[in-house]
């Protein structure tokens, strides 16, 4: 218990550090931690980290991520008016775009802050051996990774923020995306080698955890803005390290992914956020339900020509991905029938505690929720694609790993398709399977699609390629010399 309440003030403590650094992502290094002054023991190093969590969880925590990526078909934001430009790839009509934006950037930074005043601390320390300490620095770097990598898709050219130059965050300049994206793979070329190739905490990212987000940041350099097709052999060669080495497999039941009870059993997240209403870690992750029944926000939702896109016979991933059925007092009653304008997300709405307190317009305690970051799933569907791209035509495995994922949905395996038509396939694929998990509006964008599918839904709206990043935070630009607003801004 001692260790527990220890390791939970550490948090608490490290995450309102973090918190307000961001603000001026200007680190003041006066009564800081150093490595001859509280880190002694491999539970001091284990507590700090989680600080470098909690940033990433509270934001997924918030509508913001999903609303970034309003773009794709599978998230709908038409509820709250302020918000629709989103949905367009219009963030200029956007009243007040920062109120998304602030908090994917300084959530972001703050993580990254934690974890390069880890890497650092960890590489002065002579307390403990470098095997000790080594699966944390491993750690820090998949999880800075992890924030470069969503950040780099969101904004573009940001300043790289490490160990080395933290110190002089306000004056760094923004770096290329391409620059930026070779940190990433560098940082997850360090943490593939030093992390485990299991944990005992299911919260904590393993070996394969990155090897499968080298896959996809190798499929998305693959694509734009980088074009450097010849990732596709490197993305389709990691994940095939994932699938022949990690151990991973479908769950039977699409269903039961999403279940609150089989969160640390089931055989198919590889890294994936815990929200803990326990430690200060909480929040709605999904807002995706409804207020008057489940105390949500319900900010977000489907899209009901989403729903009408799903293969017939997709059954099983119907059911776990959509909520259209609810609970009313004359009994179960579809959602046409409740008379709400889209249906609601089912993924991620069954959770543990579901304490908070819906009071009109406010949840005031926090709840527990989790959110995969990365699954079995997606490796297999990143290596049926990449391998089709990088050889040309669809091998028998590329064929494998997607009629595996198209099975489980109950849907009838493929074959004798072309390079073009097998790409279509798996494209078409990940919409269905990935839907509400942010994946859907960076496939648009890495395919230079964005334009195609808007005018779909929107015809009169033009697009081009500042719509595929969002504008940088004013006040940040402000602060950071170095920064310049994104075009069109």
């Amino acid at each position: 218990m001692k260790n527990r309440i220890y390791k939970e003030i550490t948090c608490c403590l490290l995450t309102m550090f973090s918190l307000l650094a961001c603000v001026d992502l200007v680190e003041d290094t006066t009564g800081q931690p150093t490595p001859d002054k509280f880190f002694g023991t491999l539970t001091d190093f284990n507590s700090f980290i989680s600080g470098a969590y909690a940033p990433i969880t509270t934001m997924y925590g918030t509508d913001c991520p999903y609303v970034a990526c309003a773009g794709g078909e599978d998230i709908c934001v038409s509820s709250v008016v302020r918000w629709r430009g989103f949905e367009q790839a219009d963030i200029n009509s956007v009243n007040n775009p920062e109120e998304i934006t602030d908090i994917l950037w300084n959530n972001s930074y703050s993580s990254i802050s934690a974890c390069n005043t880890l890497i650092s601390l960890i590489a002065g320390n002579t307390k403990l051996s470098s095997e000790q300490l080594s699966p944390i620095d491993g750690e820090a770097r998949f999880l800075r990774a992890l924030n470069y990598f969503n950040m780099v898709r969101w904004f573009g050219e940001i300043p790289i923020l490490t160990e080395q130059n933290q110190s002089n965050a306000a004056n760094e300049p923004q770096a290329s995306i391409a620059a930026i994206y070779d940190q990433v793979i560098s940082d997850l070329g360090i943490a593939e080698k030093k992390l485990p190739k299991t944990q005992t905490d299911k919260s904590r990212p393993t070996r394969y955890a990155a090897k499968a987000l080298m896959a996809k940041v190798y499929l998305t350099m693959a694509g734009y803005p980088l074009n450097k097709t010849e990732s596709y052999a490197l993305a389709r060669d990691k994940a095939n390290e994932v699938i022949t080495e990690g151990g991973y497999i479908l769950e039977d039941d699409f269903s039961d992914l999403w279940l609150w009870q089989n969160r640390n059993t089931n055989t198919e997240f590889i890294f994936t956020l815990y929200a803990s209403s326990n430690n200060g870690t909480g929040g709605y992750i999904n807002r995706s339900v409804r207020p008057n029944e489940e105390k949500g926000w319900a900010d977000w939702t489907s899209d009901q020509r989403f729903l009408a896109k799903f293969p017939v016979g997709d059954n099983s991933r119907v059911k776990g991905t959509f909520y259209l059925t609810f609970n009313a007092d004359a009994g179960n009653i579809s959602w046409q029938q409740a008379q709400v304008a889209e249906p609601y997300v089912g993924k991620l709405r069954d959770g543990g505690d579901k304490s908070g307190n819906y009071a009109g317009s406010a949840i005031t305690n926090i709840a527990d929720g989790f959110y995969p970051i990365i699954r079995y799933a997606d490796v297999l569907l990143i290596y049926a694609e990449a391998a089709n791209m990088a050889e040309g035509a669809p091998s028998t495995k590329a064929y494998d790993a997607l009629n595996e994922v198209r099975l489980r949905a109950g849907l009838s395996s493929l074959s004798g398709l072309n390079n073009e038509t097998f790409d279509k396939a798996v494209i078409d694929e990940r919409n269905w399977e990935l839907a509400f998990e942010c994946n859907r509006w960076f496939d648009m964008c890495r395919r230079h699609i964005v334009a195609d599918v808007i005018s779909e839904l929107y015809p009169s709206r033009t697009i081009d390629d500042h719509n595929y990043l969002l504008p940088k935070p004013s006040d940040q630009l402000a602060i950071m010399k170095g920064v310049r607003q994104n075009e069109k801004y």
